[in-house]
């Protein structure tokens, strides 16, 4: 081959490899957990974005994806349960960033661990923490497991990272009998979290799977009466209906009266709110669904919300979602 030749190949080789290494245009970089430091959610539904490529250049989100917003995807399913080295996709059913740069989450599945691990009722840690459902329910005494539907931890932030880290070695069995209580009045930190399933026998409350209930104290910390305004007939028995209580966030200082929520049914009288809206405790929707998904660009117009994160701040004597401007511009 003549030398001139030979030269034009090797430069055409050399700009056909550097393009290669180009991430192209609308494609996310890695790492993206840090996108979902102050907002992350889940579809109930797995769709195709339309819009920029996932990092990993995938169009499928599942519902077991953890999303972010501006068609952010924060963290595939397989990433939230790496330390496991599972494959298989096991759904999101509820969600806390606690650090994105400890890559700590909070979360439950949807599904059992292919290897019986964990079930899809336990509070699942990206660090390896594995506590049960029954650890949860300890001061309420009603029953082994009833599944797990929203969480949320309260504290100083810096006592949440030390009670999961420090934590980490504790086998999954070792959390009941009252361990997971011990601890956390220990470390001054308390899970919020609801259920799937109801327990009308329980020893101390009735729990509603709507009802947002305190793992350290054994209590309500808010039920269906005060998550609604008083035009929604909410609350069992005296109200009629109990909408379920999907995803839930809050600051961490334990305002309940700050809780954002998703239900698990909608409701079309006044005020109209759908199980795929943000919605606030005792006033209505707070960020529309269509809001969360239409930057994906589904093809689909309703998705549901399974999972919720929003980190807060203090401005006067209230806490507002930090994102909630940039969502709704």
């Amino acid at each position: 081959m003549p030398l001139r030749r030979s030269s034009t190949v090797v430069v055409l080789l050399i700009c056909l490899l550097l393009l290669s290494l180009q991430t192209p245009s609308g494609v996310q970089s890695a790492g993206n957990l840090s996108a979902c430091a102050a907002f992350a959610f889940s579809t109930e539904e797995d769709f195709v974005t339309q819009g920029p490529l996932p990092a990993d250049g995938n169009p499928v989100i599942s519902d077991g994806d953890l999303l972010g917003p501006n068609y952010t995807v924060c963290a595939r399913n397989h990433e939230l349960l790496a330390i496991w080295q599972i494959t298989a996709d096991l759904g999101l059913d509820a969600v806390d960033v606690i650090d994105t740069e400890r890559s700590l989450v909070a979360f439950s599945t949807e599904l059992d661990d292919p290897q019986a691990r964990f079930g899809n009722g336990e509070l699942l840690v990206t660090n390896g923490v594995i506590i049960p459902n029954a650890a949860l329910l300890t001061l309420f005494q009603a029953g082994p497991d009833l599944g797990l539907d929203a969480v949320h931890f309260v504290g100083v932030e810096a006592q949440i990272v030390k009670f999961l880290e420090e934590n980490v070695d504790i086998a999954p069995e070792a959390w009941l009998g009252g361990k997971l209580i011990e601890s956390l009045n220990r470390y001054d930190v308390d899970i919020w979290f609801s259920t799937e399933g109801t327990s009308l026998t329980a020893s101390t409350v009735q729990i509603l799977d709507g009802t947002l209930l305190s793992a350290r104290t054994g209590t309500i910390v808010v039920d269906q009466l005060a998550l609604f305004a008083a035009s929604v007939p909410a609350g069992i028995p005296a109200r009629g209906v109990d909408f379920g209580l999907d995803a839930v966030t809050a600051p961490r200082t334990a305002d309940a009266a700050a809780v954002r929520f998703s239900t698990e049914i909608l409701y079309r009288g006044e005020p109209t709110f759908t199980d795929g809206d943000v919605l606030r405790a005792g006033s209505g929707v707070e960020i529309p669904h269509v809001d969360l998904i239409t930057p994906f660009e589904p093809m689909a117009r309703f998705l549901g919300v399974d999972a919720l994160f929003m980190r807060f701040e203090q401005v006067g004597d209230l806490y507002l979602p930090i994102i909630l401007h940039q969502i709704q511009e």
